[in-house]
């Protein structure tokens, strides 16, 4: 037992002061769904408590960010023909929304494989060529808003793709 104490005592010893574990409170993880906190190294339960508070503060905001991007964005969806040829246009329509900049961009994926951007895809509409056959299609919506913050949102998926 005095062995395993001190092989933990020399652990806890290597870890510093001010490391977090997974961006919570210094000494804590994550386990389980369970806080785990190592007796020492921990803040006060009241030190604790303020801490998850502002995360919790701050996810609340952001989530207030997203919803409001979502809002303003009432509808983004592809409309055409899932056939060589094609030309598949990003359809949107914003209301009120405090938006900088916007852009469109095109990803294809194969049956098995991941989202990969086009590079030839760019702008609200996108002609559907040869390379896309078998193919699933979708577009991203970027928008930055005027403070800078981006947000990015999906279109439905259009395909596989014949000819």
């Amino acid at each position: 037992m005095r062995r395993a104490t001190s092989i933990c005592l020399t652990l806890m010893a290597a870890v510093p002061l001010g490391v977090s574990a997974q961006g919570m409170l210094p000494g804590c993880r994550l386990e389980n769904g369970s806080l785990q906190c190592v007796p020492g190294l921990t803040a006060s339960p009241e030190e604790q408590i303020q801490v998850l508070d502002g995360q919790i503060d701050q996810g609340l905001q952001q989530e207030g960010h997203l919803q409001q991007a979502i809002q303003g964005l009432q509808r983004f969806v592809l409309v055409g023909e899932a056939r060589e040829g094609a030309l598949l246009k990003a359809e949107l329509t914003l209301q009120g929304a405090d938006v900088d900049e916007l852009d469109v961009h095109w990803y294809r994926r194969s049956a098995q494989g991941n989202w990969k951007l086009v590079k030839s895809g760019s702008g609200h509409s996108y002609r559907v060529g040869p390379e896309d056959q078998q193919d699933r299609l979708m577009a991203v919506l970027v928008v930055r808003s005027r403070d800078g913050k981006i947000q990015r949102i999906s279109s439905n998926v259009i395909g596989p793709i014949s000819n």
